[in-house]
């Protein structure tokens, strides 16, 4: 009768300690992305999309736009005066209602997120690259402004 119970232990303990599946590149851009929107719950603290901090969800050469923005602004509002990610200064209850990523190389994908917050619905779309350091955001658009980095390269100071 220990033989049948110790050999399910021993099948129970090595799978338990079998290795896990690798994650799609697909799937790790929509969960960056999911962890981006989970920040802009009530009380959630997101990333702030200014240099330096942005760091840790835009590359490098977004996060040099931003360093130019924070320079040429002189200690003033400059081009961006909202965050991007919500398209708005302030939040309630940040809803995603759809994302889906779709991969444009191995290390690159857009993606289209619909979210809803105080029952204003608004569709953004992130060009999004891998990185050693992870998913990371190239640039954003929205209907009423197709690249954050184009509007970010024209901008007059």
């Amino acid at each position: 009768m220990r033989l049948p119970v110790l050999a399910a232990m021993g099948l129970g303990l090595a799978a338990l300690s079998a290795p896990a599946a690798p994650v799609s590149p697909q799937a790790s851009a929509e969960a960056f992305l999911r962890g981006l929107y989970a920040k802009y719950a009530p009380g959630g603290k997101p990333t702030p999309f200014v240099y330096p901090e942005a760091a840790a969800i835009v590359d490098a050469p977004m996060l040099a736009l931003l360093k130019t923005d924070r320079d040429r602004s002189n200690g003033e509002v400059g081009a961006m005066d909202m965050d991007p990610i919500c398209r708005c200064q302030d939040w309630q209850a940040l809803k995603v209602a759809s994302l889906s990523v779709s991969m444009t190389g191995a290390d690159a994908a857009t993606a289209d997120v619909t979210f809803s917050d105080l029952g204003e619905r608004q569709t953004l779309h992130f060009s999004l690259v891998r990185s050693k350091a992870g998913w990371r955001i190239h640039d954003i658009g929205s209907k009423d402004e197709p690249s954050l980095a184009a509007y970010l390269k024209s901008y007059k100071y």
